[in-house]
């Protein structure tokens, strides 16, 4: 039977121990640059959105300024053109 000394139960304890912190360790460190690439990606999409309806207003304002748009008085008139 293999039984092991206090001493050497002591030890295994602190090497398992050690080897849990170092994976936290890195765990920690890949799980911060993860974090700041997904706040570029966010500041990147609200950045995008911006651009996107600044573009959109630009371009309602265009066409409104050239095309003309008269409602029709009633549904009859929207439905039976004269």
């Amino acid at each position: 039977m293999s039984r092991l000394t206090s001493e050497e139960r002591r030890r295994i304890f602190f090497l398992q121990e050690q080897a849990g912190q170092r994976m936290l360790a890195t765990l920690l460190v890949s799980t911060a640059a993860s974090d700041r690439g997904r706040a570029r990606c966010r500041r990147l999409q609200g950045l995008t959105r911006a651009v996107f309806s600044v573009a959109l207003a630009t371009v309602g304002l265009l066409l409104y300024a050239f095309v003309e748009f008269h409602a029709p008085a009633s549904l009859v008139d929207a439905f039976l053109p004269r």
